[in-house]
């Protein structure tokens, strides 16, 4: 494993230093903002979940935007502005105290920070061969799921003192890191870029005209519906249906990040024969086959057992999906396509609570897993139909 993680260079170490930091310094806020907003404001519920609403519309127009900033402006220069910018935000949370600018820095910062991905991850498939994709968007993901980890245990002991601290701190992470990457990654070399054809947007039509890169966005829609019930729905039907306390859950989105930190690259190194459309079947095969099992569960800790089932499909989906869509786009187009595949995973997610709840209140249990499942297992077909058209693509 250290020879192959020897064959990549400097600057992936520093983009998976940055992912790592950049993920501690997002995730010290998130956990506790609905606590910050309704207990320390005194904002209502309602509220609160119209700011969320809109830090979240943010992250997706910030997504789409720092697609097409990487790929017009650069890599570097939008990885620098999103992690410069976003610190300035987070730290005036820190002394601002009137509820209608903190609202409008929690949104503005929703819309900054997100800029960094897209960029990282197209500078990412810049500098390595389009064989390590798959291993190289692995790696890169434990580092976003170790910050998982570390930032919200690391957020509840620093909650101890105050708020301000959270938000200095995070703010103080991102500029570090924006402040040191110009020199960090000095001499890096884009891949060659040829130019595509836009649209006004921007939108490259060579991603258009693509009509498997579509489709594979587009079934991620589904995969990304049927995930989001584990942290929309799942934690509901354990209060509700279960009586348990609601702080349970977050067990199970800790053996989540943590399996995934332990599991992602052994898993890597099982299926780097793989075609990435078929390690994404497999994925989301192994999404309804955990939501499946969670309809009989009457009790709290069986649920470990089909958790770990999403999470190895989560391992062997997510880095195949980026790697397959990134391996399918042009250079000058790596970071449009970057926003698109997060735009379709954002959308299953805003539109996946809406259906797994209506469908939990008005069908019950069963109804909402084996929904879930079948949409799963519907996404999980259409990619293994697409894998003869995509073989070799990544």
């Amino acid at each position: 494993m250290a020879n192959d993680l020897s064959h990549y260079p400097r600057a992936f170490w520093v983009l998976f230093a940055g992912r790592l930091f950049n993920s501690i310094g997002t995730s010290l806020i998130f956990p506790f903002l609905t606590v910050y907003l309704h207990a320390t404001l005194h904002v209502s519920l309602a509220i609160v979940g119209l700011v969320l609403l809109g830090q979240g519309a943010a992250q997706v127009i910030a997504v789409i935007v720092g697609g097409l900033l990487a790929d017009s402006w650069g890599r570097l220069p939008t990885m620098v502005l999103s992690l410069l910018a976003g610190a300035a935000a987070s730290i005036a949370l820190a002394f601002v105290h009137a509820p209608i600018w903190i609202v409008l820095l929690i949104i503005l910062r929703g819309g900054l920070l997100p800029l960094f991905a897209p960029a990282a991850q197209a500078l990412v498939a810049d500098i390595v061969p389009k064989e390590k994709l798959y291993p190289a968007f692995s790696i890169q993901r434990v580092a976003a799921n170790a910050g998982i980890i570390l930032g919200p245990m690391l957020g509840a002991f620093l909650l101890q003192h105050s708020f301000a601290i959270l938000f200095l701190l995070s703010g103080l992470i991102a500029a570090v890191f924006g402040l040191a990457a110009p020199a960090l990654l000095r001499g890096v070399q884009p891949a060659p870029q040829h130019a595509s054809q836009s649209i006004g947007s921007g939108l490259s039509l060579a991603l258009l005209r693509d009509r498997y890169l579509l489709a594979i966005v587009g079934l991620l829609v589904l995969v990304s519906l049927a995930y989001s019930q584990l942290y929309w729905v799942v934690p509901g039907y354990l209060t509700i249906y279960l009586h348990l306390p609601a702080a349970d859950f977050g067990f199970l989105a800790a053996e989540n990040a943590v399996l995934v930190v332990l599991f992602q690259m052994p898993m890597t190194r099982l299926s780097r024969n793989w075609q990435p459309a078929t390690a994404i079947a497999v994925g989301a095969s192994l999404y309804g086959v955990g939501f499946l099992s969670m309809a009989p569960l009457g009790s709290f800790l069986p649920f470990f057992i089909p958790v770990a089932v999403i999470t190895i499909g989560e391992i062997l989906l997510q880095p195949s999906v980026t790697a397959l869509v990134v391996s399918r786009a042009q250079a000058t187009d790596r970071g449009k396509a970057l926003g698109l595949l997060t735009l379709a995973n954002r959308s299953g997610s805003g539109i996946g609570p809406l259906l797994g709840g209506t469908l939990l209140t008005y069908g019950g249990p069963w109804v909402l897993f084996t929904g879930t499942a079948l949409v799963a297992g519907i996404a999980a077909g259409g990619y293994a139909r697409l894998r003869h058209h995509v073989e070799g693509a990544a």
